[in-house]
C-alpha cells in the first residue's frame, strides 16, 4: 500500500491546516486524542509551533488535547526500528576515524591525496576524522557507500576518482570494524542495516507534514511502514505531478515552475545596511495593521542579521533571532579560549587578554587583587614589548622608569602585577601540569569554570539585561558539561592523552556550532532563516538576500563530491535546492498577506552580489524588466520612515553628546613647547591630552611604535653626546659605541624575550645610527662641537612673557652644538620619523605656523643661560639612510618673532580656557581622541591627511 497523500491548497498557513487535519482526523467529542500519533516536521521550531496551534484550537472546540510525539524528519528514522547497539556520538566517530587512518595500508592513504594530520596534534587528527565522518554520512544518507561512489562515478564521463574512491572504502571498512568492535554503531549504518533487512515496523500513525525534500534512506524506511503513513503536501492538487509518492519535490519538474511574483513585492537595494533600512521601509508600509507576533524577518545570509537588528533597535522594536546567540559569544566560552590561549603560548598579549574578561577582573579582585594594576600592566606591555610572562621583569616594571614611560602613572595603592600572575598561575597549575587522559580533564576544568562564576548565583529567569547575561553563562556552562560528560563516554580503546590547552580547544570545538536561545517575548518581530519560513504563520513577511549563491545556495566545488558527481548518484545537488527552494518562495507568496522581497547589490565587504534565480522564474518580458531594475542603482536614497504605532525613525546623529572643557580648577603657568602644536592643531583634543591628560593604554602592541622607535633612538644618541667619543671623527668608532649602548639598552628594557618585530626593528635601528656615525665624524670635522646634550631649563627658568605675565616652558633639548671657527650656536632636534622632512615644512604650512617646537628652543636655551643667536634644524634619520644629516632651517628673525606672536595667542587662548570646539576634519595625530569626539559616525569627516612625526 502506498503512502497516502493529501493536498493542501498554499493560499493559506500550512501548520492552522495540519492542525486542523490532525483534530478532524483524530478527534471526537471532547477530546482530541494523537496519542497513537507521530508527526514529523522539516524543524524542531515548527513543531512547537504546531503544539501552540493544536492547543488553541482545542480550546476553542472546548477539547481536552492528548499531544501527539512530534518530531524532526531526521529523528524519525529512530523510531522506525529498534536499535541493538548503543550509537557512536560525533566524538567516538572521529576518534575512530582517526583509528581507521591508522590501521590502513599507507598506499591506500597514499590515493586519498590527503595530507596525513600531525600525530601530535589531535585537534588536527579530529579535523579529517569530522570531515570523514561527514562525507560518509551524507552518503549513507542516501543509501551508500565509498564502494557505491567507485562503482557508479565510472559512469560518469570523465570521472578519475575510482582508485581513491576505493582507498576510502578501505578506510570505511576499518572504521566500521572499529566501532563494531567497541561494541558501537554508526548511526547511518544502522539504518542501512534496518532497511536491508527489512525491520522497519511502528504502531503508530505517521503524519508527514511539510517534508518535501526526505533523503532517499528516509523514504527507504517510510516505504516499509507505507500502510501507516499519511504526507501533507502543501500545493494545489493541480500541482501533484510536481510531487513523488512520499510527497517529495521531483526536482526536474520544477527547474521551469514559474513563481508568481509581482514587480512590486521586489526590492532592489545596494548595501547590507540598506536592505536592513528596506526592511524598516516594508513594515512601515504595513501601515500597522500587524502586530509584531504577526510580523516575520526573513534573513537567508545571516551576514545581514546584525545590521537588521540594528536598524529596529533604532525605530524602537523588539527583534528576536530565533537562532539565538552563537554559545562562542558567551562569557565561559570566551574564558575558556583565553585560558587556552595562555597555555598554548605563555605569551603577555595572551595573558592581558585572559585578565581582562569581567569575570577574572571580579575574580581577582575578590581575592584582593585591585586597583589599577591593568593600566601598568598594558604600560608594561606597550613600553617593554616581551614576548612571553617573566614575572620577576614584571615585579621589577611595576614602576616604569620616566625616561621610557609616555603615560602618567596612576598614583594609589593597588595589587602588583606579580600578585597577579601568581594568582592566574595558582588557578591555572593544574590545566598547565602535564599529559593526562581525556576523561581525566573534566573535573579541572569544571573547577576553572567554578573557581571564576561560582561566586554568585545566576538569575535564569526575566528578560532584563541582567539576567539574560546569566542565562547565557548558565547555558554555556550547561553545554560544557554535557562535552564532558561525553568525553567519559569515550571507550578506552579510543581515548586519547592530551594536555590542557588541547582539552579545552576540545570542549570549545564541540559547543561552538549551538547557540543560546533568546527568551520568548511576543511584542519582538521574530528573525527566521530561510528554511523555517515555509510553516512560519505570521501573516505579514519581509526576506531579505534574495541573492543567487545564498536563495538558492550552490554547491559546484567539493573536495570529494562535485556537482555532476552528486547528480549522477541521486545525492543533494544544486537542482534538488533549486527544486526546495522555488516551491518554498512558491508556498510563501501563496500563503502570505503582505509579501515583501529584498535583494542587494553587494555583500558586507563590498564584493558584489547577483539577484537570486528564483526572482527571474516567470515570462522574458518579466525577466527583461527585473534585470534591469537589478543593475539600475539610480535615484535618490529612500527616505527614513516611521511606522505607525511600532516604530520610530532612525535617530539622524548620535546621541553621545561631545563633553564641554569645563574650566580648569587652576590656571595654566607652564606648558611644554610641544604642547603648541597640539592647541594649533584642535584646542579640544589639546585640552583632553594636556589639561585632563587623557592617554590611551593598549595592549595590542607588536612591534615599537614610531613614538617608541624614537625614543629608544633618542637615549642611545642621549649616551653618545655625553660621553667620549662625542668628538670623534672616526665613524666605526663611533658606530662601535652606539652598537655597545643600543646592545645594553635593549637587554635593559626587553629582556631576551623580545617580540621577533622588535627584535628586527632594533636592526633597523642599527642601520641608522651607522649613518648617524658617518654624519658625526663629517660634522665633527668641520669644526663642530656637541655642548650640551638632553637638558633642559630648570623650573621657571625659561618663559615666553605674554601680556606681562610669564607662561614658563618646559622641555629638553636634544644637543646644542658650537661650530669653534665661527663661534655660532645650532640646536638639533633628531628626528627618526621614515622621511626626511625639514624643519620648515613641519612647522609651517599654506596657512601659517602648525608648530612651533623649534622657534620655542631658544626660548629654553635662554632659560639654560646659553646665549643666541642660534640656528635650528633637525638631524634626520630616515629609512632612506642615505639622506641621513643636518637639514638646518632658513627662517629669518622677522619670521621667528611671527613664531613668537602665534606663540603668545595659544597662551593666551590656554589662559582663556578656549578649549572647543573639536576641530572637523579632525588633525592626524589625535585619534586616542576619536571616540569622545564622536569622529567617523554618522558621516563625520576623516583625520586629515598630511605628514609629520608623531606628538613626542
Amino acid at each position: 500500500m502506498p503512502i497516502r497523500r493529501i493536498f493542501f491548497d498554499w493560499d493559506r498557513p500550512a501548520l492552522a491546516a495540519a492542525a486542523e487535519y490532525l483534530a478532524d482526523r483524530f478527534g471526537s467529542a471532547g477530546e482530541i486524542d494523537l496519542a497513537g500519533v507521530v508527526v514529523a516536521l522539516p524543524g524542531a521550531r515548527a513543531g512547537r509551533r504546531l503544539l501552540e496551534i493544536l492547543l488553541d484550537l482545542a480550546e476553542r472546540r472546548g477539547s481536552v488535547l492528548v499531544p501527539p510525539v512530534i518530531v524532526t524528519a531526521g529523528a524519525l528514522p529512530e523510531l522506525l526500528y529498534r536499535t541493538k547497539r548503543p550509537f557512536a556520538d560525533a566524538l567516538v566517530q572521529q576518534l575512530a576515524w582517526i583509528e581507521a587512518l591508522k590501521k590502513s595500508d599507507p598506499e591506500q592513504l597514499a590515493r586519498l591525496a590527503l595530507a596525513p594530520p600531525d600525530e601530535g596534534n589531535l585537534l588536527e587528527r579530529l579535523a579529517v576524522g569530522e570531515m570523514l565522518a561527514r562525507l560518509c554520512g551524507e552518503l549513507a544518507a542516501d543509501g551508500l557507500d565509498c564502494q557505491h561512489v567507485a562503482a557508479g562515478g565510472a559512469e560518469v564521463e570523465g570521472f578519475g576518482e575510482t582508485n581513491r574512491w576505493r582507498a576510502l572504502a578501505h578506510v570505511q571498512r576499518h572504521y566500521l570494524e572499529t566501532l563494531d568492535a567497541l561494541g558501537f554503531w554508526d548511526c547511518q549504518t544502522a539504518r542501512l542495516f534496518a532497511i536491508e533487512h527489512g525491520q522497519c515496523q511502528t504502531d503508530a500513525e505517521i503524519v508527514l507534514v511539510g517534508t518535501v525534500d526526505l533523503n532517499r534512506s528516509q523514504r527507504r524506511m517510510l516505504d516499509q511502514v507505507a500502510d501507516r503513513v499519511t504526507a501533507l503536501v502543501f500545493a494545489p492538487k493541480r500541482l501533484a505531478d510536481l510531487f513523488d509518492e512520499h510527497g517529495c519535490l521531483r526536482s526536474e519538474k520544477w527547474q521551469e515552475t514559474p513563481i508568481p511574483l509581482a514587480d512590486d513585492q521586489i526590492e532592489v537595494v545596494d548595501t547590507p545596511a540598506d536592505q536592513a533600512k528596506a526592511v524598516v521601509r516594508a513594515i512601515a508600509a504595513l501601515g500597522g495593521q500587524f502586530s509584531a507576533e504577526e510580523i516575520t524577518v526573513g534573513v537567508p545570509d545571516e551576514r545581514v542579521i546584525p545590521y537588521v537588528q540594528q536598524q529596529l533597535e533604532q525605530c524602537g522594536v523588539a527583534a528576536r533571532y530565533g537562532a539565538g546567540t552563537p554559545i562562542a559569544q558567551s562569557p565561559p566560552w570566551r574564558l575558556l579560549a583565553a585560558v587556552a590561549d595562555y597555555l598554548e603560548s605563555g605569551r603577555l598579549s595572551a595573558l592581558a587578554a585572559l585578565v581582562r574578561h569581567p569575570a577574572v577582573d571580579a575574580w581577582l579582585c575578590g581575592q584582593g587583587i585591585g586597583g589599577d594594576w591593568l593600566s601598568r600592566l598594558d604600560r608594561y606591555q606597550a613600553e617593554h614589548l616581551p614576548f612571553s610572562v617573566d614575572l620577576r621583569r614584571l615585579a621589577e616594571a611595576d614602576e616604569p622608569g620616566e625616561r621610557l614611560s609616555r603615560t602618567p602613572t596612576v598614583s594609589g595603592k593597588s595589587g602588583t602585577l606579580g600578585q597577579v600572575c601568581r594568582a592566574v598561575q595558582g588557578w591555572l597549575a593544574e590545566p598547565a601540569a602535564g599529559t593526562r587522559s581525556l576523561n581525566q580533564w573534566g573535573r579541572p576544568i569544571v573547577d576553572l569554570l567554578i573557581t571564576v562564576f561560582g561566586g554568585k548565583p545566576l538569575e535564569p529567569a526575566g528578560a532584563d539585561r541582567k539576567s539574560a547575561a546569566d542565562r547565557a553563562v548558565l547555558a554555556a556552562c550547561v553545554a560544557v558539561r554535557e562535552a564532558l560528560v561525553s568525553h567519559a563516554a569515550v571507550p578506552s580503546g579510543l581515548m586519547p592523552k592530551l594536555e590542557g590547552a588541547e582539552a579545552l580547544r576540545l570542549v570549545l570545538r564541540q559547543i561552538a556550532s549551538e547557540a543560546i536561545a533568546p527568551p520568548p517575548n511576543r511584542d519582538a518581530v521574530e528573525l527566521l532563516g530561510w528554511l523555517e519560513l515555509v510553516l512560519d504563520d505570521a501573516p505579514a513577511l519581509v526576506v531579505t538576500g534574495l541573492n543567487e549563491g545564498i536563495v538558492p545556495s550552490s554547491l559546484n566545488a567539493d573536495l570529494f563530491l562535485p556537482n555532476r558527481l552528486r547528480r549522477a548518484l541521486g545525492l543533494e545537488d544544486n537542482q534538488r535546492r533549486y527544486a526546495r527552494d522555488a516551491y518554498a518562495l512558491c508556498v510563501l507568496a501563496a500563503s502570505r498577506r503582505q509579501l515583501k522581497l529584498i535583494a542587494g547589490r553587494t555583500a558586507t565587504e563590498g564584493e558584489p552580489l547577483y539577484p537570486s534565480r528564483l526572482l527571474f522564474a516567470c515570462d522574458a518580458e518579466t525577466t527583461v524588466r527585473r534585470v534591469g531594475a537589478f543593475f539600475h542603482a539610480g535615484g535618490p536614497p529612500a527616505a527614513d520612515v516611521l511606522v505607525p504605532g511600532l516604530l520610530r525613525p532612525p535617530l539622524p546623529q548620535s546621541q553621545f553628546a561631545i563633553p564641554p572643557a569645563k574650566p580648569l580648577d587652576e590656571p595654566v603657568t607652564s606648558m611644554r613647547v610641544t604642547e603648541f602644536r597640539d592647541y594649533l592643531a584642535c584646542p579640544y583634543r589639546y585640552y583632553l591630552r594636556h589639561r585632563l591628560n587623557l592617554a590611551v593604554l593598549s595592549d595590542q602592541a607588536e612591534e615599537l611604535d614610531p613614538l617608541g622607535f624614537g625614543l629608544l633612538l633618542h637615549e642611545v644618541l642621549g649616551e653618545f653626546g655625553g660621553g667620549p667619543l662625542a668628538d670623534s671623527t672616526d665613524a666605526d668608532e663611533i658606530t662601535a659605541q652606539l652598537n655597545d649602548s643600543l646592545d645594553r639598552l635593549v637587554r635593559r628594557r626587553f629582556g631576551n624575550a623580545a617580540l621577533p618585530a622588535v627584535r628586527v626593528q632594533v636592526e633597523q635601528l642599527r642601520v641608522r645610527l651607522a649613518a648617524f656615525a658617518r654624519w658625526q665624524a663629517d660634522w665633527v670635522g668641520q669644526g663642530w662641537r656637541i655642548e650640551l646634550v638632553e637638558q633642559g631649563p630648570a623650573e621657571e627658568a625659561a618663559a615666553l612673557v605674554v601680556d606681562g605675565r610669564p607662561m614658563f616652558l618646559r622641555g629638553r633639548i636634544d644637543r646644542i652644538d658650537r661650530h669653534e671657527p665661527s663661534g655660532r650656536r645650532v640646536i638639533l632636534d633628531y628626528k627618526s620619523s621614515d622621511t626626511a622632512n625639514p624643519p620648515d615644512k613641519v612647522h609651517r604650512d599654506k596657512n601659517g605656523w602648525v608648530d612651533l617646537q623649534l622657534p620655542l628652543y631658544r626660548h629654553l636655551a635662554a632659560g639654560l643661560g646659553i646665549e643666541g643667536p642660534f640656528d635650528l634644524g633637525y638631524v634626520v634619520l630616515p629609512k632612506d639612510t642615505g639622506r641621513a644629516g643636518d637639514l638646518l632651517a632658513e627662517w629669518t628673525e622677522e619670521e621667528l618673532k611671527e613664531a613668537d606672536g602665534v606663540a603668545a595667542e595659544v597662551v593666551r587662548g590656554v589662559r582663556a580656557g578656549i578649549f572647543g570646539p573639536p576641530k572637523s576634519p579632525p588633525p592626524r595625530f589625535f585619534d586616542e581622541y576619536a571616540a569622545i569626539c564622536q569622529q567617523g559616525q554618522f558621516g563625520s569627516p576623516p583625520a586629515a591627511e598630511g605628514e609629520g612625526d608623531p606628538p613626542a
